[in-house]
């Protein structure tokens, strides 16, 4: 009997050793991979702050509006004031190479980028600073926008796993809207 319970003792002890190795390597395995998407997404980008600076000093101008596509290769689309007026830029996040420039056209029946910034009394920094009280996380888009005649900073913000769209009043800086976003 002593000898059936050391060899039953053996094999629970083994199969102890196998989870706990399996375990560990699933852990470390799972960790590299994630470790390693987060630097490939990442590898070489320029950070936000960057690209702004960059773009800002290379066209002479402020930028009014920014936002992040994610697609591949992933780029910055930026909206820049400069004196001869608004224009559309995307930048390769990775390389800061300007992919297009287009001046926007006045004539549009929508409010102008331009007649929406003058007409703005928050700023965009102000709006996100808002943003971000009643929803702590990180924005991915910031978009100057006219909802109901209204001007408003539409905000999206991650928030771990959930997203949030975040409507900030562009003229007093009050929160119209947070909505979890499906």
């Amino acid at each position: 009997m002593k000898k059936q319970w050391s060899t039953i003792k053996q094999g629970i002890i083994q199969r102890k050793k196998v989870i706990m190795t399996v375990s560990i390597a699933s852990v470390l395995l799972f960790g590299g991979a994630a470790g390693t998407a987060v630097y490939a997404v990442n590898k070489g980008a320029l950070s936000e702050d960057e690209a702004v600076k960059m773009i800002s000093e290379k066209l002479g101008g402020e930028v009014t509006q920014f936002e992040k596509d994610w697609d591949q290769p992933m780029t910055y689309e930026m909206t820049v004031k400069t004196e001869e007026g608004y224009q559309d830029v995307d930048v390769d996040a990775e390389k800061g190479e300007i992919l297009s420039q287009e001046m926007e056209d006045d004539d549009d029946e929508d409010m102008s980028t331009q007649k929406a910034v003058e007409t703005a009394k928050v700023s965009m920094d102000q709006a996100e600073k808002i943003a971000l009280k009643k929803v702590d996380g990180q924005i991915t888009d910031v978009e100057l926008d006219s909802e109901n005649g209204i001007l408003v900073y539409e905000l999206e913000i991650n928030q771990g796993q959930k997203e949030y769209d975040v409507v900030v009043d562009a003229t007093t800086g009050k929160v119209l809207k947070t909505e979890l976003d499906d």
